[in-house]
This record gives structure tokens, C-alpha cells and sequence, in this order.
């Protein structure tokens, strides 16, 4: 299900310009491939990809939700800004909480939209 996302004149820093398609699908997607990570540790250049799918996810949702919660948005905003230390634990860790940010803000953006789709 893409949701039509509506941003304001004047966005910047890679973001869309007036009215946007978000990928939601593409999103759980990629939430649900970080989100299942086990025991056994992925290679790094995957979970690098992953994670900068993530990031690119995040800003699109926080660019699509700016009424969410100010904050757990700052939180997000937080892992968005910084990145996993070393380690390849740290970075399934980092990348399970950026997914975690993104699954919270895309139902925020869902929930918006079947409230508007309401009215």
C-alpha cells in the first residue's frame, strides 16, 4: 500500500519536493529484513546496505510524519544521525533500532492516513 504524503513548500536536505509516493510495502520490507536478523551474523556489506536502506526509509518517514511524537521523533532523528560503533554486533544492533524507528513512524503515517481517508 503506498500512502500519498503531502510535504511542505521548501523541504530541503534530499527531500521530496511537494507531493510524494512512499513506498510502504518496500518499507515493511525492509524493516521485516532487519527485524530478522538471528543468532548467526549477516556479512557486513549486507547489513551496510541494509542499514543505509534504513536511513534512507527514516528520513523519508520523518520527512512524511512531522506531527509524530516529539519524542520519540528526536530519538529517531538520534540514530538517523548516528551510526553503529565498532563491531559487527553493534551494527545489527544499530540497525534493528532503525528499524524499529521506522516501523513506529510508518503505523504513525498509516494511522494519519486511515484517520484523513476517515473525514
Amino acid at each position: 500500500m503506498d500512502t500519498d504524503v503531502h510535504v511542505p513548500h521548501g523541504a530541503t536536505a534530499g527531500t521530496v519536493t511537494a507531493t510524494a509516493r512512499v513506498d510502504t510495502a518496500g518499507i515493511e520490507q525492509t524493516i521485516n529484513r532487519a527485524l530478522s536478523i538471528g543468532t548467526v551474523l549477516p556479512r557486513h556489506q549486507m547489513l551496510e546496505d541494509l542499514e543505509a536502506a534504513l536511513r534512507g526509509h527514516l528520513a523519508t518517514l520523518l520527512e512524511a510524519v512531522p506531527t509524530a511524537g516529539p519524542a520519540r521523533t528526536a530519538t529517531a532523528v538520534a540514530q538517523l544521525h548516528h551510526g553503529p560503533t565498532t563491531g559487527l554486533c553493534s551494527a545489527v544492533d544499530h540497525t534493528r533500532l532503525l528499524a524499529l524507528d521506522c516501523r513506529w513512524l510508518l503505523r504513525h503515517l498509516q494511522s494519519a492516513d486511515r484517520i484523513e481517508a476517515a473525514r
